[in-house]
């Protein structure tokens, strides 16, 4: 028998908030237990979220009685095979009405592949609703049950019922994780965090050290002059593939694609941190370049420069009063620059400062020097791969 009170508990907890709850699988548990608390006997849980991301279509949470909530990510292709059509979800979000399949009627027409597998685990009644967000998108939630007979006339009035701040809780999640996606994807993924978290004020900048990362493709300019725009577009994202993925896996954050080049920084959490950040961003090259191992540039990894250093910077909030860029500024960003500009000159593709060979324990012995513009004093740049012969 249906809980009305445990049910208007549940319901106004909801729009208020679902507070204190702040992890959203969390709240999925809670509104789970809270229907079985009510009286209704659901079996299974799932909320479906389409998310903007630039690898991803979209975000499932799944309740299962006895085993709890699970969290699961659908890349761009999950939603084009014959799995996702012949299923329920694109005809709710199509139509934008509630679909019901009571599994437990023979008459039950057994129109779509999932209800197969429902029927084997003894489902008897599956509900899938739309939620409808105040930007007139629609997502998803569908609940199942085991229950003799199905769902009942009160337990449907209930699901219906809590739909409504449900759309309201799933709303406000998926705007801060669109958020946070896309400043991800755009900024980087520590950048992002400090924006969300409120570091939003021009002037808003920290002062910290890291191992600072500039690289670019070789001669592109002439190629780009020459080549067609597919074939530009093409050795622009097959360098950000090689070289982006190894500079995150080790805890770096690219802070900026400018045209065929991008700064990367590795922040250093105490001075003992500074040689590992040097030998995680030189790891980072290294696989990058194809690994010490095999031939430089070998396959369809295009020729690039790349130039490391490390010392203090600002990090923080730049620009125009309306308009700004998160960033990092300071000397020991604009020896990088120089270095990467003056690689050329020793025929070197990874090149490296003093202060880093120091730390990476590389040799010094015979590295020129050179007079850096902007610099006062003459500037050791040490070659630690050469770019190879044409």
């Amino acid at each position: 028998m249906l809980d009305e009170q445990k049910l208007d508990n549940l319901f106004w907890w909801m729009l208020d908030g679902a507070r204190p709850s702040a992890d959203a699988r969390e709240i999925v548990l809670k509104i789970c237990e809270g229907l079985l608390g009510a009286g209704v006997p659901i079996e299974r849980f799932a909320l479906f979220i389409y998310t903007l991301h630039p690898n991803l279509q979209g975000r499932r949470f799944r309740w299962l009685k006895g085993e709890g909530v699970d969290q699961s990510d659908a890349d761009l292709r999950a939603f084009d095979g014959a799995e996702y059509h012949d299923n329920p979800l694109p005809t709710v979000l199509r139509t934008g009405t509630t679909l019901r399949r009571k599994l437990c009627d023979p008459e039950c027409p057994d129109d779509f592949l999932i209800l197969t597998q429902f029927r084997e685990e003894g489902v008897t009644d599956y509900v899938v609703q739309p939620l409808f967000f105040t930007t007139g998108e629609t997502h998803l939630v569908s609940f199942a049950t085991k229950a003799e007979g199905g769902f009942d006339e009160a337990m449907m009035a209930a699901l219906e019922k809590i739909r409504l701040p449900l759309a309201r809780l799933t709303e406000t999640y998926m705007l801060r994780l669109n958020a946070a996606n896309l400043l991800s994807a755009y900024v980087g993924r520590d950048s992002g965090n400090r924006i969300l978290s409120g570091r939003v004020h021009r002037g808003d900048i920290e002062k910290i050290s890291a191992c600072v990362v500039f690289a670019d493709l070789v001669a592109f300019t002439q190629f780009s002059n020459e080549a067609t725009a597919e074939d530009v577009l093409a050795r622009l994202n097959r360098f950000y593939d090689c070289l982006v993925p190894p500079i995150v896996d080790r805890g770096g954050e690219v802070l900026k694609f400018m045209g065929d080049g991008l700064l990367a920084i590795f922040p250093i959490l105490d001075d003992s941190d500074s040689r590992d950040a040097c030998r995680r961003a030189l790891d980072a090259l290294d696989e990058a370049s194809g690994g010490a191992d095999k031939p430089q540039f070998s396959g369809t990894v295009p020729p690039f420069r790349a130039a490391v250093h490390i010392g203090p910077l600002q990090y923080g909030n730049i620009g125009a009063s309306d308009r700004l860029d998160f960033t990092a500024i300071g000397p020991t960003v604009n020896l990088a620059a120089r270095l990467l500009a003056s690689a050329v000159l020793v025929s070197g593709q990874t090149v490296v400062s003093e202060r880093v060979a120091d730390l990476a324990g590389i040799s010094k012995e015979n590295a020129p020097a050179f007079e850096l513009k902007g610099f006062d004093k003459t500037q050791i740049i040490v070659p630690i791969r050469e770019m190879p012969q044409a």
